[in-house]
């Protein structure tokens, strides 16, 4: 689940949670926007990652809002939110021009 929220200090914070965000990730990690990143591990296995906050000025939220949008077809309340992504559509197989 993928929630896009602001902080009480007035920026925004992208929470990626789970394997199927690993994608959204990929994509936004270097977003040279970013200020800072929060990771939460998992309470019994220090090595495992349960979620991933991106965090922003606020001012970028538009920005980040359409990327998501246009991107992952993600979009959030006014007020922000989480958000469902949808399941990855494979990349269809084209067949070769040239038949042996």
């Amino acid at each position: 689940m993928t929630t896009l929220s602001t902080s009480e200090a007035g920026e925004l914070c992208l929470t990626l949670r789970g394997e199927a965000e690993n994608r959204i990730l990929a994509t936004l990690r270097r977003w040279p926007h970013w200020q800072r990143v929060v990771i939460e591990r998992h309470p019994d296995d220090a090595g495992r990652c349960v979620a991933v906050t991106l965090i922003a000025d606020s001012s970028f939220e538009s920005t980040m809002r359409e990327i998501l949008k246009r991107s992952f077809n993600l979009t959030f309340p006014v007020a922000g939110g989480s958000s469902e992504l949808a399941a990855e559509v494979p990349t269809p197989v084209r067949a070769s021009r040239y038949r042996r």
